[in-house]
């Protein structure tokens, strides 16, 4: 790596997704988990956790369903080497597929190394534009620091493709790069749902959504997105999880961990709905 490849990304929306300050961010995330730590299964995940879909938008919104998924991590004990966020891309800069440059990624409440081995084994381009300004990888990070502390890396796949063709593509890659570097990796979807519609209709959309990815369906998702114009900002990184599980298991486990929208937090008739779903794969026989 060039030394212009060694540099840490900043934090790009703290005070605005997150709370600025270290304490106050662990302090949100806690309130939040122990509010919803009632509603979190303490059952054992059937199998082998691959990855999930987790939100995006600001925590103290999308916060209660991110937490269920985390917590389902620890409680399986599930510590990946490397996380991989696969999120889109709201400005729709840089290369139709990237990964980020940083060497590490710097939030309120701590610092993330990048497994620059396993993002160049991907053989994407390396795009540091992609990621200026862009919201819907860092705000995994801070759940990441406080759930899963020690030495998990990150990897962020910024994807302005959001094609089906691009989510084969993508999981076809990590899965190959997986087998050489021998990574025991998560792959994270960063997604929220249905965009600024009246709860009812959001549900409604959303479940269209729901019923192809828990069929199985990754063509079918992309499908019914775009047949619908329902506002899944993250179709695209969903669909690679499928498509990675998929390699690893054809029948592979879905579990829709929580369900919610910003109706919950704030007094408005317009909601943007916020799902958390774990993917595994079935227990060796």
């Amino acid at each position: 790596m060039s030394e212009e490849k060694t540099k840490v990304r900043s934090p790009g929306v703290a005070g605005m997704f997150y709370p600025s300050g270290g304490g106050r961010l662990a302090g949100l995330i806690e309130k939040l988990y122990r509010e919803e730590k009632p509603h979190i299964s303490t059952g054992p995940v059937p199998g082998t956790i691959t990855g999930g879909i987790v939100p995006h938008a600001g925590i103290e919104y999308c916060g209660r369903q991110a937490v269920h998924f985390f917590e389902t991590l620890k409680i399986n004990g599930f510590v990946p080497d490397t996380a991989v966020i696969l999120h889109p891309s709201h400005r729709g800069a840089g290369p139709p597929l990237s990964v980020d440059d940083h060497h590490s990624w710097e939030v309120s409440n701590g610092t993330l190394k990048t497994d620059l081995e396993f993002a160049g084994e991907l053989n994407l381009p390396f795009s540091a534009t992609a990621q200026a300004g862009e919201h819907s990888a860092e705000v995994i990070v801070p759940y990441i620091i406080h759930f899963l502390p020690g030495h998990v890396k990150l990897v962020s796949v910024n994807m302005v493709d959001q094609s089906y063709g691009a989510a084969k593509e993508v999981a076809v890659k990590i899965h190959a790069a997986s087998l050489k570097l021998k990574r025991r990796l998560l792959l994270i979807a960063s997604s929220d749902f249905s965009h600024f519609l009246r709860r009812p209709e959001a549900r409604e959309m959303d479940d269209i959504v729901l019923n192809e990815i828990m069929s199985r369906n990754t063509e079918g998702v992309y499908r019914v997105v775009r047949e619908n114009n329902i506002s899944v900002c993250g179709y695209g990184p969903v669909m690679t999880v499928m498509e990675y599980s998929s390699m690893l298991d054809p029948e592979y486990g879905i579990k829709i961990l929580s369900r919610g929208d910003s109706g919950d937090e704030t007094d408005s008739s317009d909601v943007v709905s916020y799902i958390s779903a774990l993917f595994y794969t079935a227990p060796s026989v």
